[in-house]
């Protein structure tokens, strides 16, 4: 499952961040129940530091690899930020 999303403002004005990209592919991806309440993505990876780490924007690709429940994400940033489960 793919999701695809450049730096856009929500509703609220505020930037899409990169653990709601990784939230939302979470979402669609089978077998995987973000809402059950048994689990956070803190769990298994910090929110925050994801997010800095793809906080600066330009040509730079920055990647990073970790596993959730046991689906591999890999998000990646090269003018988008790009989030995979597999």
């Amino acid at each position: 499952m793919w999701v695809t999303t450049t730096r856009e403002r929500r509703s609220d004005g505020g930037k899409v961040q990169v653990h709601e990209i990784v939230v939302k592919a979470l979402e669609e991806h089978d077998g995987i129940d973000v809402e059950s309440g048994e689990w956070t993505l803190y769990d298994y990876i910090d929110p925050d530091s994801l997010d800095a780490l793809f906080s600066k924007e330009g040509n730079t690709v920055t990647a990073v690899e970790f596993t959730v429940k046991g689906a591999t994400v890999t998000v990646w940033q090269d003018g988008e930020v790009h989030a995979k489960v597999e």
